[in-house]
Parts: structure tokens; sequence; C-alpha cells
């Protein structure tokens, strides 16, 4: 009989050669215990792959260690949670001497040194670090021991190497010996940089407090400061130990900007930072805005004010008059207050010449390199309600973050008028083509004005963003867009003969537009020629396009449809009829009746069509719907939701009572699946779920779906709150306002589907039908429902609409309650039965039920019950699965897992002290810690 070792639950085959496992010879490593190449003498589980050298299984296991003197240290195969080891700070991944109470963690290569062996570890009392005391490390090289690269010396913040060190464990403090040996002071008095108060020798364990002078904080967030508490003053001790301080040779010098800032500057020689200290500056010059990159500097500390040599000695005035602001001087101040320059637009991060009485603000750059003398004009006809001013050809130091009002261009090398208040921008040569006041056919009974403000446009339905001309009447509060008069800016219609020309008017009545079949803006296009009217934004509709859902040809539009008596046409988006005299979309095979109606098309803009520029394109077999999904290796795949590769399971069914579940779809396992061979993993895939991959396309978007196993996520389709598989869009996809995360089941669905409560007619999804759920009763959701297709033609099936969340209930389901499966219902037995009050009643939860809606019946038991209280509030939330949050005070351990407890005794929750009773609950998956909650709001 082989050894079982305590930390697998196979027994473990020894052997003397890795040449005897399978004749391999390379690849084989030690699996959970120091994770190096097996050589001789190691134990094998062959099944799980399980490798574990003779002497990783001959381990104490338990040890009592210096570095942790409190408790002693257990080995674990691995660590309960995601651990960092508290001496190395790497990753733990495989075996960990570990205790419980204090959250504790070291890997067994450091908990193993031969220091800890010898019982060889020096400590050290020292000034520094007063808290607890410090070890000596010397040279980890040897032993496999690697630092990792988050350690630094907190002395001179250099990256640690595995040479001699000093260490304390418990505050993650490291320094190396010949910085540990320098004496430091323990307080500073009269540093030029503070010399107000006394720098005390502080250890910071937040990461908030960061150097005055570099502005860097510490790494992993602790570290050594020179503090003063009363002024928050802090600097690293490289930067309070500069050379220049050292030799007693700080320059101060009083600028002229000490009437902005009442503090000296300090002259930085940058060679003695670079050379000596190596000291980054994270820091840019105040009144440039670029890199302090090698040279010499002044700096301001009260002020954090650093200063190119040369711009320090730049002599900007303190006061100007500027022509943007006649009424007041505008004064020098710094501009670290995050406010906007009244002509360039851009936030002011370094100086700025400012006006606080009018709240007016420029940045210096703004302020002295536009002529200070520009022309200004009493008025422009466009901006009557301030004066404008007139400017040359800017230069390239200067970038506006606005354009012209008229044509929306960049204002960059050109000339133009400018009135600071209102942002208003208009170039030179975009003046010849605004007039004072026009007469248009679309108002005729008064004249209209320029006018530069917020209103809707008469003609195209769009709100000016304020920053654009239009023209308006005072009178009658109308407005249209300059571009919706100016010739140049009528566009060529894509659906209609370049050579006829479109005349643009307006109807006192709405009408119906001859490329898309609907009424709506009075205001469209007209074309003498042809007799058509069209809406002002359908002339920008496609002439040909590719359609997602019937991808296989293109469609193309017409104006009309020849019609045989008796023919009927039903646009295959909304299943309702096609006028054949209004515009429509139709397929450009000869022998396919596929058509859409043109509104359908001109609200599936940029979502379910692309525009093909010819009609002879071939158009491409519509993609798999799903990438790659996995490496296969024989009976073996390897997939991406899944680290251990899985194994295929041939077994027609597994038993039901296994209550197996799919981390896919979170669905009852029955037949056929793949899993993983390691019991601690519990992973479990259908055979379908297996087939998709990282990306998932679906109908109703443009670009694929990326796909990722959530550990929990809402559905915005169904609302269920659920773990497994989910599907949301990627950061660069079509911006339609969807960012959320769409469970397996729904993103299954296709546009047209079936369901067995109404079998005789297909079901299309309409998302804008507002109305119940017929299976539920509920009103639909942002996303709308599935109808029947032919609900506008026969008025019995107008009302049937499912939504999401009933479309993807399971047929089938248990609960606790009783022993045989319950049966999806959706015709009452004894609906018509109104006599008896307790037929129609939730055998669960004992309230009445509407006989009209669904329910799960067993017809053997005569048992009903509600949907929802037969699945329960997270029906797809798997039991058993890993659960991460941040901890709490009582629960120190990120890691939970969900259960749902049907059996007394039930674990009482530890925010409500009560039972967890029949409710999903997390709970600690250590065994010998007791900790439960509920999930979710606590129910009493």
């Amino acid at each position: 009989m082989e050894p079982k070792y305590f930390l697998h639950e196979h027994p473990l085959h020894f052997f003397e050669e890795r040449s005897n496992v399978h004749g391999k010879t390379k690849g084989l490593n030690c699996s959970s215990g120091c994770g190096q190449p097996i050589s001789t003498q190691f134990y094998a589980c062959i099944d799980c792959k399980f490798f574990l050298h003779k002497s990783c299984s001959e381990l104490p296991l338990n040890i009592t260690h210096p570095f942790h003197d409190k408790h002693p240290l257990a080995l674990l195969a691995k660590a309960p949670y995601s651990a960092l080891c508290d001496f190395c700070r790497k990753s733990v991944d495989g075996f960990v001497y570990h205790c419980s109470s204090c959250k504790f963690d070291l890997d067994i290569k450091c908990a193993l040194l031969p220091e800890f062996l010898n019982g060889d570890f020096p400590k050290v009392d020292h000034h520094i670090h007063v808290e607890h005391p410090l070890f000596f490390i010397e040279n980890l090289s040897p032993h496999g021991v690697k630092l990792a690269s988050s350690c630094y010396c907190s002395v001179c913040l250099e990256k640690l190497s595995d040479a001699s060190f000093y260490t304390c464990v418990v505050c993650t403090l490291f320094f190396h010996k010949s910085c540990f040996e320098t004496e430091l002071p323990s307080s500073i008095n009269n540093h030029p940089f503070h010399d107000k108060h006394t720098l005390t020798l502080t250890l910071t364990r937040s990461g908030e407090l960061h150097c005055q002078f570099c502005h860097n904080y510490p790494y992993d967030g602790v570290g050594l400061f020179y503090h003063c508490s009363s002024c928050n003053f802090n600097l690293h001790i490289k930067c309070a130990f500069l050379p220049q301080f050292l030799t007693g040779n700080f320059p101060k010098r009083d600028h002229h900007f000490s009437d902005v800032d009442e503090h000296p500057l300090f002259f930085i020689q940058k060679d003695l930072i670079s050379d000596s200290n190596k000291v980054e500056l994270d820091s840019d010059c105040f009144v440039c805005q670029k890199s302090l990159s090698e040279s010499s500097f002044y700096y301001c500390p009260e002020c954090q004010l650093f200063l190119h040599k040369s711009c320090a000695f730049e002599e900007l005035p303190l006061k100007i008059n500027h022509s943007f602001h006649d009424e007041h001087a505008l004064t020098l101040k710094k501009g670290r207050d995050r406010l906007a320059c009244k002509f360039c637009l851009n936030v002011i991060e370094g100086l700025r010449y400012s006006c606080f009485s009018c709240k007016f603000h420029l940045d210096d750059r703004c302020a002295l390199l536009i002529t200070k003398d520009l022309p200004k004009r009493d008025h422009h006809f466009s901006h009557v309600e301030h004066p404008v001013t007139f400017v040359q050809t800017l230069s390239n130091e200067v970038k506006i973050n606005s354009s012209c009002s008229v044509c929306s261009k960049p204002l960059l090398g050109t000339s133009f008028y400018n009135c600071p208040d209102c942002e208003f921008f208009l170039h030179k040569e975009c003046e010849a083509e605004l007039s004072s006041k026009i007469k248009h056919f679309a108002h005729p009974q008064h004249q209209l004005f320029p006018r530069f403000s917020l209103c809707t446009c008469y003609f195209c339905q769009r709100k000016s963003d304020g920053k654009e001309i239009g023209y308006h009447c005072p009178s009658c509060d109308f407005y249209i867009h300059l571009k919706c008069i100016l010739p140049r800016f009528v566009p060529e219609s894509k659906i209609h003969d370049p050579d006829h020309q479109l005349i643009p008017f307006k109807r006192k009545n709405l009408f119906i537009c001859d490329a898309c079949g609907e009424s709506g803006n009075p205001a469209g296009f007209f074309c003498v020629k042809c007799n058509l009217m069209v809406h002002w934004d359908c002339i920008w509709l496609p002439k040909t396009i590719k359609f997602k859902l019937h991808n296989h040809h293109l469609l193309g539009h017409n104006y009309w449809l020849p019609q045989k008596e008796g023919e009927k046409w039903t646009c295959q988006f909304c299943f309702k009829k096609v006028v054949a005299e209004y515009g429509s979309y139709k397929c450009l095979h000869s022998d396919c009746n596929y058509i859409l109606h043109g509104s359908c098309v001109k609200k599936n803009k940029g979502r379910l069509y692309i525009e093909v520029e010819s009609e002879n394109e071939e158009s491409d077999d519509e993609a798999s719907s799903s990438s790659s999904c996995a490496v296969v290796l024989g009976d073996k795949i390897k997939h991406f939701s899944h680290k251990h590769e899985l194994v295929l399971d041939n077994e027609d069914i597994i038993t039901n009572g296994d209550k197996k579940c799919c981390d896919g779809c979170v669905l009852p396992i029955l037949t056929a699946t793949y899993s993983c061979p390691l019991p601690r993993c519990n992973f479990f895939l259908h055979k379908a779920c297996a087939q998709i991959g990282e990306h998932k396309s679906h109908w109703a978007f443009r670009d694929p779906l990326r796909v990722s196993k959530n550990p929990l996520f809402r559905c915005q389709f169904c609302k269920y709150v659920c773990s497994g598989f989910s599907s949301c869009k990627g950061a660069d996809d079509d911006g339609d306002g969807f960012n959320g995360q769409i469970c397996f089941r729904c993103v299954e669905i296709p546009f047209i589907t079936t369901h067995e409560a109404h079998a005789q007619h297909s079901l299309f999804c309409d998302r804008d039908h507002k109305g119940p759920c017929s299976g539920c009763g509920k009103e639909m959701g942002d996303y709308g429902g599935y109808r029947c297709t032919i609900a506008e033609e026969e008025e019995k099936y107008k009302f049937f609409a499912l939504h999401y969340r009933c479309l993807t209930r399971p047929l089938t389901a248990e609960h606790r309650f009783h022993h045989h499966p319950l049966k999806l219902t959706y015709e009452d037995p004894y609906k018509d039965d109104d006599g008896d009050p307790f037929q129609h009643v939730c055998e669960i939860c004992e309230d009445r039920r509407d006989p009209k809606l669904w329910f799960y019946r067993c017809d053997e038991c005569d048992f009903d019950a509600h949907p929802d209280c037969v699945l329960g509030e997270y029906p797809f939330i798997k039991r058993g699965s890993i659960y991460h949050y941040l901890g709490c005070r009582s629960h120190k351990r990120q890691s939970l897992i969900y259960f749902q407890s049907e059996k007394y005794p039930y674990p009482n929750c530890d925010f409500c002290d009560h039972p967890c009773k029949d409710q999903l609950a997390l709970k600690c998956p250590d065994s010998e810690c007791n900790y439960a909650r509920h999930f979710g709001p606590c129910p009493y």
C-alpha cells in the first residue's frame, strides 16, 4: 500500500528517477511544494499530475519562527486566500507556513532559511524603528530566495538586492546594510527648506505622506520621512540630506515673484542631485510647464514651486492692461486652482493674469504672446451681447481648445474674431458668409437675425451646443442653424439621383417621408423632378447595406415596391406591414423577399448594419459567433476560463443526486461535460458551454462581446444577479449607451426564437415594447421583450409578450419542499374553478397566485408554486464557488464560498446574528472557522 500524503487526496507513489514517469525526462516540477524541477526521489499522483520532492514531503507540520514568535505556523498545501510571503513579498503559490490568527504567511524557502535552522537570526534594536526588532539577513542568493521587485530601501529608496540587509517583517521595512549603519539623526533643526520647526524622523505606513521636494510617495506605502506634524511638511531622507545642505551651500534669492509668493527661492544644482543622491523629481517648471530635465533650478518649499533658472530670471510684469479685459488691470498670480483661461479655454497649470472682481483669467502665455493693443470693435452683428476683438495669426505656443462658430474648423494659423466672455470665435473668411438679417422661406412672416445661443434648430431638430451661430426670430422664438441655411452645407443624398436638385422646405403640418415611410419633422427636402419629399435626416440614408440579421445578402433602398394583387410585405425587424408606396430596404437577391422599413434601418444606424458602396460588392458569409474556444489536447481541452486542463466525461447522464452545476451557464449538469480532474476546483462546463470562446457575437451589437468568467454580476437583460460566463462590450465598441454585462443564458437567445408556451408561432425581440409580461405580469424592462411575429395580423396574439427573465426560466426545477421535479406550467388546469379559494395557492409561501400567470407544478402530487418561490432570489449563483471581498473587522480573510443551508443546525449570520436558513449565504472555506453571513441585505 503506497503512502497517502496528508496534503493530497489520493495515494502518492514513490519514484527514484523522473524518467520512470511515462518516459518523461523534462518539465516535471514540484507541484505544490517548492515549485522547483524534479530530479530524483519524489512522490507522484499520476492521475492528477501531482509531483512532490521527497524532501518537501518531510517538511515539519508546525514550526515556531523568529519572524512570528507569537503563534506556531502550520504547514498548508495552499494559502486559504491570495497571499504574499511576509518576508520576500512574493506571491505564495505552493506550500505555505500559515498563522490563521494573524494572517501571517511564509513560503517554505523563506521559512526554512539556514539562519532559522541554525538558530542564528541576529536581532537589532535601533532608534530608526523602535516598535519592533530588526533582523539582519545576509546573502539570500545561495538559498534560492529572491526578494520581490517591490522591495526598496526605506533610506535611499533604491531597489533592494539579495545581499545583506536589515528588515522588519511586521512593518515591511527594508534597509541596505550600508544605509542602516549610517548614523541618521532622530531629528533635524533649522533645515533650510523648513526652518520654522524641527523635522522628526517618522515612519509612515499609510502611503499618504509624500516628499515636498521630489513629490514622490514611499514604495509599497511604507517609508521613512523627516516630518513636521504642525505643518505636515515631509522630506525623504535622501532629499533632506542633499549635498548642498551638508555643505551649507543653499543660496537663497528674493525674486520679483515675491510680490506674488512671499517666500525666498533656493537654487538647486541639478548635477549634485543626479550624481550623488539620484533624486528623481516628479515636477515641471511652474512657468513654462516643461520638464526640469538636467538643468539647475530654483525651488520654493512653501509653495512647491519649481522654476527653470532661465524662467526664474524672466521679468514678467506683475500687472498688465489687456484689451481682452480693459475694465480692470490683470495681476500676476499662481494658477494651481484649476481655473480656465478665457482665451484658449485650457486649464491654467502655471502662472496666470487675473481680475478677481470679474472672475477673468488669462494664461500667462495667452496674455503675453497676443498683442496687447488688439483692435476692438464695438460689436459684431452676429454677436451683439459683447464687443469682439480681432486676433491676427497666432503663434504655435498658444493652442485654443475651440473652433470657429460657423465652419467648426480649427483656429490655429488663421485670423479670427473673439469674445472671451462667451467663447465666441469667428474666422475672418467666414464673416463673409453671414448677413446681419435674412428672410427665409421656413419663417416668412419675420426677419431672422444671427444669434449665438443654445436653441433647437427647426430643420434638423438638433440642439445647438452654444458655440455655433444660427438665425433667430426674437418675436416667435424660431431658430435655424447656419449650416441648415448655407448652400455649401446641403449634403448630397446617397439614395437619390445626384443630378436632381434637393430643395429645402418647411410645412405647417407633418408629412410622410418617401424615404422612410414615417411622419415626423415638418422640415425636409423636395425633389421637383421626382415629386419626392424626404425628411431632413433621411437624406443621409445609405443606398446599399449589409444587415446583421440577414448577413448573406445585401439590401438596397427603394422608394416604392412593385406589388402584385393580394401581395403583402412584412418588415422582418418590427413585423409590421410595409406600405409599398414608401421607402424600404429589400434584399437584392431575386429569390429572397426579405424586407425592412426605412425607419427600422434608420433607428439601427451604426449598430445592425454597415454601408456598402456598391451593389456588386459580394457579402461574406456570416462569421462564426464565437472565437476559438479552447486548445484541444486529445480528450482534454485547455479553456480560457480555467487554469487547469479539463477532461471530457463521456457518460450520457450524470446522476442528478450530485447536483453538479455548470460554471458557464450555472444550470444543472445532466449530460456529457468537461470537468477539472482536481476535486478542489469543483469546476464543470457543459460540452456546449466549453465551445464558447473569449468573444461572442450578439445580434443587438455591432462588435463581438467580450466573454469572461465573472464571480458576480447583474445581467442587464434578465436582471438576475449571476455568476459564470458574462458578456460585455469592449472599450472601443460602438457607443449606444450600453455598458453592462449579459449572462450566458440571455446572450444565447437569437433575434427570432421559439418557446413552448407559444409553440404555434415564432417570437421576435421588440426592444421598444411596453406592457405586461405574459409569464409574470410585470412590466417590460429597458430592453423590451419578445413578441409574437404575427401580433399585428391577429388580434388575439397582440398582447402576448415575454421579457428576458421569463424567457430564460428553467423548464424544470427542484425545491427541498417537494421530492419530485417541478415543471414550468403556462396554463392552470383549474383556471375556471373560482369557487375554491385555496385552489390557486402557492404551496411554498402559502400566498394566493394568479391563475393566468406561469407557475411550477407537479401533476402527480398536485403541487403548485410561484416561480420565484421555487427558484429563489439568486438561482444563478453557483453554490460552492468563491466570493472575493475586501474583508471586515471580524473576518480578515478575503475569500468566502456561496452556500445554502437547508438542514439544521443553521449557522448564524455574523452581521444580524440570525440563522442563515433557506437563503443564499457566504461562509469561510476554512473548516475550523465558523464565520458566515447572509448574501445581500440581511432579511432580519
